[in-house]
């Protein structure tokens, strides 16, 4: 006996409604990221991502999206504010105009080594976590990135190597290193690189080794002079209203993931930093220490910065630098 008509739309009405049921428990979130997939920040998110799924139930799908792909970095963190996007990862110290503590990590010469930038995390954590969830956002996760050092042309002794060189800045603090070593700062994000190099808008720049693999600085510089002047740090936030709306088991499955995400990226940084020198110097870039006399221009810069920093900060400031030099 075949069925009727209305057995069918029925059976169809009861399918779909399902589906609509089951669909309208999953929340999908789009997650725009900083780098390539081969770049272990983002490498490290993915990881995230899979995770959240997984302890959720697929109760909350994320998708993530490499290399400016979705959102350029400025914009970010806009995007995750007013909802545009649910959750992003950015480079802090992009910000830093906006608030001097987003710029904290980057202040050449404060934490220049991976116990001195963990230690500095420890201190800014409470503070960042505040005036995040001023904003609507909660901080989830904070990874650093190699120490940064020096790419460039010609090798550099000192800093009058610098003097009218067209040097990349990437947040305020770096376009000002550039100033006070006598080279034009120009602004130009991470995945702009390569391009602005080929077409001479920059010739020189400060960044992690994982960022000189990532846009293969060995095409357009020779030297990588490693002064290890800080260490940024990307950080991954949710918005807050997006986050609220999830149950307590999906909300303590997230933040879970969220700590191993850091334990790990952090792990990362120590473990990689040396294999990408080393995929510098298998390119042919000449891998340099720094001459002490360049050592003592910097740590004279270092020191202004600093105090230009602390200033910039408030009151903030010189609180933060004195619980940080406790620590150390």
């Amino acid at each position: 006996m075949k069925p009727s008509l209305k057995a069918i739309f029925v059976a169809g009405g009861i399918a779909a409604a399902l589906l609509t049921s089951s669909a309208a428990f999953a929340e999908k979130w789009n997650l725009p990221t900083r780098s390539n997939e081969r770049n272990y920040h983002t490498r490290n998110v993915l990881q995230f991502a899979a995770d959240v799924k997984q302890s959720t139930g697929g109760k909350v799908d994320i998708v993530v999206h490499p290399e400016d792909s979705l959102i350029k970095q400025p914009e970010v963190k806009r995007a995750v504010q007013t909802g545009q996007v649910q959750i992003g990862e950015w480079l802090m110290s992009l910000h830093s105009n906006e608030s001097a503590l987003f710029g904290v990590d980057s202040v050449p010469f404060l934490a220049t080594t991976h116990d001195q930038s963990a230690k500095l995390l420890k201190v800014v954590r409470p503070l960042l976590k505040d005036r995040l969830k001023k904003q609507g956002m909660r901080l989830l996760f904070a990874v650093p990135w190699p120490a940064n050092s020096f790419y460039s042309g010609k090798e550099i002794k000192s800093t009058a190597d610098f003097k009218g060189t067209k040097f990349r800045a990437f947040n305020p603090v770096t376009g000002r290193l550039a100033e006070l070593m006598g080279a034009v700062p120009v602004t130009v994000q991470q995945s702009e690189v390569p391009q602005a190099f080929s077409t001479g808008v920059i010739q020189a720049m400060i960044t992690s080794p994982a960022t000189g693999v990532d846009t293969q600085a060995w095409d357009f510089v020779k030297y990588f002079t490693e002064v290890k002047a800080m260490a940024p740090w990307n950080i991954t936030v949710v918005n807050e209203r997006v986050f609220s709306r999830l149950d307590q088991k999906s909300q303590d499955a997230i933040l879970a993931a969220a700590k191993t995400a850091e334990e790990r990226g952090w792990k990362l940084q120590a473990e990689e930093t040396g294999k990408l020198v080393d995929t510098l110097k298998s390119k042919g870039m000449q891998v340099r220490q720094p001459s002490p006399e360049l050592m003592v221009e910097l740590n004279k810069i270092g020191e202004q910065l600093i105090a230009e920093w602390s200033k910039a900060a408030g009151e903030d400031g010189p609180k933060i630098l004195k619980q940080y030099r406790k620590a150390n």
